[in-house]
């Protein structure tokens, strides 16, 4: 059986047999790692930084790619930072504010709702992909359909995190205006998942753990965040589309409320923190279906430090915790740092192509290599 990378990946998240694990690119920073990756000049890279990301994922021969890191000049080493000195005199007063400011009425919630606007958006984003991208399919992670948790990066976290303790529910208030817009983009996703016949999956989820567990307590979250989540998510569960959630930080004590609320997925994974796929492969979405894991090698140790022998065997471990790779995508655990080297990647995705799906039979213990190999 010989299938195409659309195939492959429509039938790896329908629980159908796959003639090899499919895998994710997207996510690698790094203009010099990435022009080597490629097979061409630095200023090649820089002089079309996308199409330069599109060669390195065509040379590793990913199946799919997530909206992707596209570094801009050569100096650029990480994205989506947070520095909370940049929220100096925030007070947590300022979200209550905020929430006092805007409507009470959905009705009037959306009536600034610019529905052009945003299908444009969308639809650029899926007609430059399908027909830039050399053949990768576009796997779209939109963080705005995964909730809108991070208020810190408006306000800072100091200011966030005390007006969750003293004002939740104006806290709650912002969370809904903002579901309530990604409720109706989600609506228009489905209408293009279905126009373009996309493969049903997507990637988002924002960060709401760190190493220590959820920023605030599961209660919170199940009160105040996780019911608008669940509302802005629900037409593209209810049209089959596999919804994978980005998994930053310890997220074991809210995996069950992801589950709950209509993700049948996860992606990332600290497994320092004693996160176990083996673990979370037991559970089942709420529709009953095995769930789906977009593998990611680890970006904080094995890529970055370990050899290809160790990367292997960091493979090996997911495919031995999915069951020989029962819904599995290889991919990274979050964006790859400028100090992972580019023959580490064309290690892992090269051997991921040679795994036979849904092997029987391996002996080997369900642990972390690196836990093992390295002790911390």
């Amino acid at each position: 059986m010989q299938l195409t990378s659309k195939e492959r990946l429509i039938r790896q998240a329908r629980g159908q047999d796959i003639d090899r694990i499919p895998s994710i690119g997207g996510w690698m920073n790094g203009a010099a790692n990435l022009a080597s990756l490629g097979g061409i000049s630095l200023d090649q890279y820089l002089a079309d930084p996308l199409a330069g990301v599109v060669k390195a994922n065509v040379a590793l021969g990913v199946d799919a790619m997530v909206q992707p890191a596209v570094p801009q000049t050569a100096a650029e080493i990480r994205t989506g930072s947070v520095t909370e000195s940049h929220f100096a005199g925030i007070e947590p007063e300022a979200l209550q504010e905020r929430a006092d400011s805007l409507p009470d009425r959905e009705v009037d919630v959306l009536a600034s709702f610019d529905y052009a606007a945003e299908e444009r958006h969308y639809r650029t984003y899926f007609e430059t992909a399908l027909a830039d991208w050399q053949g990768i399919v576009p796997l779209p992670n939109f963080w705005e359909i995964g909730g809108h948790f991070p208020l810190y990066s408006e306000f800072g976290y100091t200011a966030f995190l005390t007006a969750c303790a003293l004002y939740p529910e104006h806290v709650g208030k912002i969370w809904w205006v903002k579901s309530l817009h990604s409720r109706e983009r989600a609506w228009i996703l489905v209408k293009l998942f279905r126009e373009y016949d996309l493969v049903p999956m997507m990637f988002c989820g924002e960060d709401l753990c760190n190493n220590k567990g959820p920023m605030v307590s599961p209660a919170f979250l199940r009160k105040h965040y996780l019911p608008h989540v669940k509302m802005i998510i629900e037409p593209l569960v209810d049209a089959g589309v596999r919804l994978i959630h980005h998994c930053d930080g310890d997220v074991r004590p809210v995996i069950d409320d992801f589950i709950a609320i209509g993700f049948s997925g996860f992606q990332g994974f600290q497994y320092e923190l004693g996160i176990d796929i083996g673990d979370l492969r037991a559970r089942r979405s709420a529709l009953g279906e095995e769930l789906l894991f977009f593998a990611g090698m680890s970006v904080s140790r094995t890529l970055p430090y370990g050899s290809p022998a160790e990367i292997a065997d960091e493979i090996d471990y997911f495919v031995d915790c999915t069951d020989g790779g029962r819904g599995m995508f290889l991919f990274t655990s979050n964006v790859t740092g400028v100090e992972v080297p580019p023959d580490n990647l064309r290690a892992a995705y090269s051997y991921i192509k040679t795994i036979k799906p849904y092997r029987q039979g391996s002996a080997k213990p369900r642990v972390w290599p690196w836990s093992v190999a390295h002790p911390e």
